[in-house]
């Protein structure tokens, strides 16, 4: 597609916000801001423009179906070379590229294992909500934590059921899923850490091969993803982070949601920080050359919420009985939703 395509239909807002194809970005918008067709526009542009080639173009989102409208849209504007994808994927796609296998079945929800770990617990944590379990196990995993330092690491944090409990349930909880030869979202994310990690070989592949990342629904992000996002970037500031503080997908507790999640400013770790502010408001999106700010988080971004912008800167034991045929079709239905994935490092 043409420049003059790829613009066509955009207010000033959006095309300012286009036309910033070098990193690091921010994009703060709402919901029918026109978030989507910004930031596959600004995509597309980056690959006419010659800034990139459409492989070396990482574009992450939150779920498969946006991923897929990702996909779609962008292939109209012709860069169905750039690769869309959920964390999850990315991350099952460099671990079977590296390791020649995937790396086994993936649990699609905690909830089923820990509500039967859950009932071995005494009155009256022995009817806790099994979610409440699942984002306590979640919170810990994402500050990879183990059972063995989850106590002396909670720094404040309250727990919903108590710490030594608690410790109790990860540890049944982790050896139930060993047993079971499956892994979680969080396994998921810390191995592909951990082989970028130990690997160097490995890690300049990937570093080599993708150039410029953007990251919807940034908000959402939490430690695990952000730590491998930054392995992925390295040094460069090629960051496009987008999305909406008003929106982040979990409630916050002692200062971070409970998944881990960062502000959606953290995109500056290690002076890599995009001036942003909230877009939300008029639900537009400016863009301007600023220098670099350091990072200041969510509470700055409130301070400024209003006219939306972007700125961009140029340079007893639990048994392990669960229902193994619901867990093994639940498994291999996010195995095939990850899979499929062939090529050159992915």
């Amino acid at each position: 597609m043409d420049a003059a395509a790829i613009f066509d239909g955009l207010n000033p807002e959006q095309r300012r916000a286009v036309e910033t194809v070098r990193g690091p970005v921010c994009i703060l918008a709402g919901a029918g801001s026109g978030k989507t067709t910004t930031i596959t526009r600004r995509i597309a542009h980056q690959v006419a423009a010659g800034a990139f080639s459409a492989e070396q173009i990482l574009a992450v989102t939150f779920t498969d179906k946006a991923a897929r409208e990702m996909r779609s849209r962008l292939e109209e504007l012709g860069a169905g070379g750039v690769r869309a994808r959920t964390f999850h994927s990315a991350a099952f796609a460099q671990l079977r590229w590296f390791r020649g296998e995937p790396p086994g079945k993936i649990l699609a929800s905690k909830a089923l294992m820990l509500r039967q770990i859950g009932n071995t617990l005494p009155m009256p944590y022995k009817f806790r909500p099994a979610v409440d379990l699942a984002t306590e196990v979640e919170w810990a995993k994402n500050r990879r934590l183990t059972p063995e330092t989850y106590r002396r690491s909670l720094n404040g944090h309250e727990p919903p059921i108590p710490d030594d409990l608690m410790a109790r349930v990860f540890r049944e909880y982790e050896r139930c899923k060993e047993a079971s030869g499956a892994l979680d979202f969080e396994d998921l994310l810390a191995l592909a850490i951990k082989l970028l990690e130990d690997e160097p070989e490995a890690l300049a592949q990937v570093r080599d091969r993708y150039r410029a990342f953007t990251v919807d629904e940034y908000q959402d992000v939490n430690l695990l993803q952000q730590t491998l996002l930054e392995l992925w970037l390295g040094d460069r500031d090629e960051l496009c982070a987008v999305g909406d503080d008003y929106q982040s997908a979990l409630p916050a507790r002692d200062g971070r949601a409970a998944g881990g999640q960062l502000p959606l400013d953290a995109a500056g770790a290690r002076a890599r920080q995009p001036a942003c502010a909230a877009a939300g408001r008029r639900r537009e999106a400016t863009a301007r050359d600023t220098p670099r700010r350091p990072g200041t988080g969510a509470a700055w971004l409130r301070r400024r919420r209003g006219r939306g912008q972007v700125r961009g800167r140029t340079g007893p034991r639990a048994t392990c009985g669960w229902d193994a045929a619901r867990g093994d079709g639940r498994a291999h239905a996010v195995e095939r939703a990850l899979g499929g994935l062939r090529g050159s490092v992915q």
